[in-house]
């Protein structure tokens, strides 16, 4: 049984929600659950909770990471703090995986710190589902390496390609380097020495460039791009698809009566398939063990929806396939 060290206190909700949502999880997925954080506010949550079914243990964590602080400082002067406490459990033998809601830029560092590259990865990157566009896409990096060198992308490219393959069941990952032209001269310095190497790396099936606007429609499945430009496409989506699902709810009230509740039920299923808690929480590729980072503001879905992903990339053994390439 997987078993995931998860950061009660890590979040805007914590720690009820994400309580909540690691029980709903454990039982649902049949993972087993070490909750990282103050025993007595943990157990608070879990009184009126019947949890004698599951596999759940809390474990002590006397500090916090909180939001406003200076992640890398943090780390280092914190070693009780609830994130480091779950990466040693992972150092132990105790969990497989670390799952946190808590400081974005924290839980990165506490990976590095606690858990080290792997060898031959020169810089960490965090993929994720875009959104619900399609359920066979992702983008790789949204934000861990603002400025990066064409050999990154490369490595982003190859992560990338592994966990669609091992995590998200894909055969032959498709591999697009994100860019501003389909051509091959298009984009930047970096973009276009990265084509180069892109395009001829052993065992990546390397499409070429592609634009944001044929993400929905193009046979890509791994979007290549620094985290600079991967965040920005990630939040201006999430942005533009949130406000065409607002204004089609604003017309609800120009419909004809007996069409409004229909139109309703599907605006919720966009918004439900189109939002961050549907997948969850992303993951940090290039360090040696996993580690799960959702959104601060995630409640009970995601945090659910964020062991489902760990599960699937601790299930598919995607560090160790990177690992035998890197």
């Amino acid at each position: 049984m997987i078993r995931l060290a998860i950061d009660a206190m890590g979040g805007d909700y914590a720690p009820a929600e994400i309580v909540a949502g690691a029980i709903q999880g454990a039982r649902e997925l049949d993972v087993a659950v070490s909750l990282v954080g103050n025993p007595e506010v943990v157990r608070r949550q879990l009184q009126d909770v019947i949890t004698s079914d599951l596999s759940l243990e809390v474990v002590l964590a006397q500090d916090v990471i909180h939001m406003d602080q200076d992640p890398a400082q943090a780390v280092r002067i914190s070693p009780d703090a609830s994130i480091n406490v779950a990466c040693r459990l992972v150092l132990e033998g105790r969990a497989d995986g670390v799952l946190t809601m808590g400081h974005t830029g924290a839980g990165m560092i506490a990976a590095l710190f606690n858990f080290g590259r792997i060898p031959g990865i020169d810089r960490p990157a965090v993929i994720v589902p875009f959104l619900g566009i399609r359920r066979d896409l992702y983008l790789i990096d949204v934000g861990a390496n603002a400025d990066v060198r064409p050999v990154h992308l490369l490595q982003f490219a190859l992560m990338g390609s592994a966990y669609a393959r091992y995590a998200g069941g894909i055969v032959h990952p498709r591999v697009g380097l994100l860019s501003n032209g389909s051509e091959a001269n298009k984009g930047n310095k970096v973009g276009k020495e990265a084509y180069a190497l892109l395009a001829g790396a052993v065992g990546l099936d390397f499409i070429g460039n592609v634009e944001p606007h044929t993400l929905a429609s193009n046979d890509v499945n791994v979007v290549v791009s620094d985290g600079f430009a991967g965040n920005v496409l990630l939040k201006a989506t999430e942005g533009m698809v949130a406000n065409l699902l607002a204004q089609f709810e604003y017309l609800l009230p120009q419909m004809p009566p007996d069409s409004v509740e229909l139109v309703k039920s599907h605006l919720e299923k966009l918004r439900a398939r189109y939002h961050y808690a549907s997948y969850g929480a992303a993951t940090l590729l290039g360090v040696q063990h996993p580690m799960f980072i959702g959104h601060g503001r995630s409640k009970a879905r995601a945090v659910r929806n964020g062991m489902a992903t760990a599960v699937r990339m601790i299930a598919g053994d995607v560090i160790g396939n990177i690992q035998k390439w890197a």
